[in-house]
């Protein structure tokens, strides 16, 4: 399938239904956004799947890959023998890690070859959600290519990508710009140390959960962040709100809002 046919498949996500899912946090037996990053990011996902009934939506299975190019084929295969610690990482939240190597000789064939990786990676393992993490350098055109290709692929396939790095941030804003809608499929793992991590993630208005220092995107925010969103989802489906606990709405000058606006 050509890029074209791909970016014509991306639709926007299920807004209705991420309100929807926010609504129940709102109502659980808690103060209203305490759980913050947590919330917003089980929402997005909700409205990803178009499913916020507790019963219904799942912990997604996922994978994690990390792209690279042929000056990276040693690290590659390390991570193959899951020697590398983005291996351990993920493998604690359930998740495989596969080196993607790009040989791809030109733009326009690095976007396809991405876009086909990762349409494997979905339809082989039943996969909902990726992580993106890259070995590479910002100077690889030809990753870079190929891992817009793959966001592409993976929102046109209904599919969730966790960024991780400065690398990955560059192709989900690529992959903006040809198909907008592209960013409701696109969480923030962390904030890298890399140069310009922050400012890229304000541009593409995405929130990062984590602040590590780690110092490159090779992954293990993406990693941990897995922990995060399964974190929130379990709240989302184990809390009860307070008309399923057959309590008293929350009154509102005990909510965290209005403590917050106390505190100022």
């Amino acid at each position: 399938m050509h890029i074209e046919e791909i970016i014509q498949k991306i639709a926007p996500t299920d807004k209705e239904c991420a309100q929807l899912a926010q609504a129940r946090f709102d109502a659980l037996i808690k103060p209203v956004g305490s759980l913050a990053q947590l919330e917003k990011m089980t929402a997005k996902y909700a409205g990803i799947v178009g499913k916020y009934n507790k019963h219904e939506l799942e912990y997604p299975k996922r994978e994690l890959l990390v792209w690279c190019g042929i000056e990276q084929a040693e690290q590659a295969g390390k991570i193959m023998q899951a020697e590398w610690p983005v291996n351990v990482l993920a493998a604690e939240t359930g998740a495989k890690t596969q080196a993607l190597l790009v040989t791809a000789e030109s733009l326009e064939d690095a976007l396809e070859e991405g876009a086909t990786l990762v349409q494997e990676s979905i339809h082989e393992r039943g996969l909902r959600l990726l992580g993106f993490g890259c070995l590479s350098s910002l100077d690889d055109k030809m990753v870079l290519a190929a891992m817009t290709g793959g966001i592409l692929q993976a929102a046109a396939m209904g599919v969730g990508v966790m960024l991780d790095g400065v690398a990955t941030l560059k192709a989900a804003q690529k992959a903006q710009e040809l198909a907008p809608a592209v960013l409701d499929y696109c969480f923030a793992g962390h904030v890298s140390a890399e140069e310009g991590a922050k400012e890229l993630l304000k541009e593409l208005g995405l929130v990062a959960p984590l602040r590590l220092d780690i110092p490159d995107g090779a992954g293990e925010g993406a990693a941990l962040c897995f922990t995060l969103l399964d974190a929130g989802i379990k709240s989302y489906k184990e809390m009860e709100t307070f008309e399923e606990a057959s309590v008293h709405a929350e009154v509102k000058e005990f909510s965290l809002a209005e403590q917050e606006k106390k505190a100022k």
